[in-house]
């Protein structure tokens, strides 16, 4: 598995500065301010473009109150205003479902409709003793194989029985998209796959303490 951190939300104010080449605050480039300013709201009646504004000039201060907040006063909803984004490549099917099942995040996968199976897939830990990994290995060829001969086979199937829809280009990836569908049926769960995965700080901290568990 490989994860690398795309991204994260960021104050306006902080991103403007960055475009015009006026960032006076490096430390402001962090998703805390804003989820500070907001949970500042609660109790202080300034606009919340202040305390956005106040945020960003004592980023160490909107630290303490982030840690406060959300671990002593247990107001876990404010990290939700701080927004993580990932890449994920390198897992298998399993993994990419079982990250799935926390649907408040969101995702975006490889697709098995739309894109065609080169036979990659990723090897259990559990597996990987010598002769174990030879039956896992000859099981993992003999479905990729499968899959390969049914695709082939599908597609003219799915062709035969559609034939108005093989004239223009967006019907045919439709056509070869049915035969794709079908054809994933022959492969495991251990089918290399990859996602663009986005979540609040709280989601994400639910995600990693329920994976670990």
């Amino acid at each position: 598995m490989n994860v690398i951190l795309a991204g994260y939300n960021l104050d306006t104010t902080v991103i403007e500065g960055m475009k015009k080449g006026k960032l006076e605050r490096p430390e402001s480039v962090t998703p805390e301010t804003i989820a500070v300013a907001y949970a500042r709201i609660s109790r202080d009646p300034s606009p919340v473009t202040e305390l956005r504004r106040d945020s960003i000039a004592d980023v160490e201060s909107a630290r303490r109150s982030a840690r406060s907040i959300v671990f002593e006063m247990n107001h876990q909803s404010v990290a939700e205003h701080a927004v993580f984004n990932f890449d994920i490549l390198d897992i298998s099917r399993l993994c990419v479902e079982t990250l799935e099942w926390h649907r408040l995040c969101s995702y975006t996968e490889k697709s098995q409709r739309y894109q065609e199976l080169v036979g990659d897939h990723i090897v259990p830990e559990e597996f990987k003793e010598k002769e174990a990994l030879g039956i896992f290995e000859a099981a993992a060829k003999e479905q990729n194989g499968l899959y390969e001969r049914a695709y082939k086979e599908l597609l003219k199937y799915h062709k035969e029985k559609n034939p108005g829809m093989l004239k223009k280009k967006g019907d045919i990836r439709t056509v070869e998209g049915f035969a794709k569908e079908d054809a994933r049926y022959c492969v495991s769960l251990a089918t290399k796959a990859q996602l663009g995965f986005t979540a609040n700080a709280r989601n994400l901290e639910y995600v990693i303490r329920t994976l670990r568990g």
